[in-house]
């Protein structure tokens, strides 16, 4: 084997290997963790002991996105709520109801729908990764509570008191087209939020360490190797070395 070929027991975390010859290349102990082996040529290869799966800048990334779609699911499903309820107090109870009060437990009530939607999407974002990651989202998650309660709440009054103004001229101009508004925004409001709760959570659930996809992995040896969350989908896999391998959330 040429010296080129041999990587073993070196950090390679993230480096790309896209479509490059690397037959009987020997990886024995390395972590491979972020790695890109797309289309490689890998027939031979030694990965015998490496650690492969998601690195460190990898969870890093899936984290920041995961966290700025949270924040908008539960932007959404805040103001979401916020035409629900000043629609449904305004319209059964007339305006003759609304007052500073009203508007202060309305902003009350969405402040609270704001920090639980937050922290069910985004810790269960990592509750999918793993513990440690469940673990980091908890305190976030309850440091987004308190600071959307204690600096928010100013915010929210304005928002809700400004929706039961909007809601009330369009009463008054004509019950049945604020309705028809009502209506026609509202499932949008609630089938987007509940579109970015998917988007949250498959972001962790799908991001990619490891990529194997369309690579050559003839006799290739895994042998006692640590995978997970790696994609071989498509790979050639003919004799490949399995023996003692730890595999987990792979795409095979």
């Amino acid at each position: 084997m040429s010296q080129s070929l041999s990587f073993a027991n070196q950090d390679l975390r993230d480096r790309s290997f896209k479509g490059k010859n690397l037959v009987g290349a020997d990886f024995s102990g390395a972590d491979i963790r972020g790695c890109n082996f797309c289309r490689a040529q890998l027939k031979a290869a030694n990965f015998a002991n490496v650690r492969a799966g998601k690195s460190p800048r990898q969870t890093a990334i899936a984290s920041m996105i995961s966290f700025v779609m949270a924040l908008m699911f539960a932007g959404t499903a805040m103001i979401a709520t916020i035409l629900l309820l000043t629609f449904a107090i305004a319209f059964i109870f007339g305006m003759g109801i609304v007052n500073r009060e009203t508007v202060y437990w309305v902003a009350i009530v969405v402040i609270v729908v704001f920090a639980i939607s937050f922290a069910i999407s985004f810790t269960g974002s990592f509750a999918i990764a793993g513990i440690k990651g469940t673990s980091t989202a908890i305190p976030i998650s309850l440091c987004i509570a308190f600071v959307s309660g204690f600096f928010g709440s100013t915010f929210t009054k304005i928002l809700v008191a400004g929706a039961f103004n909007a809601i009330a001229n369009a009463l008054r101009f004509n019950v049945f087209t604020a309705l028809l508004i009502f209506l026609a925004i509202e499932p949008l409001q609630i089938f987007g939020s509940l579109y970015l709760f998917r988007l949250v959570i498959n972001t962790a659930k799908k991001t990619t360490g490891t990529r194997f996809q369309y690579a050559d992995l003839t006799k290739a040896s895994f042998h006692k190797a640590n995978l997970a969350n790696c994609d071989f989908s498509n790979a050639i896999v003919n004799d490949v070395d399995w023996e003692q391998a730890q595999i987990s959330r792979c795409k095979l």
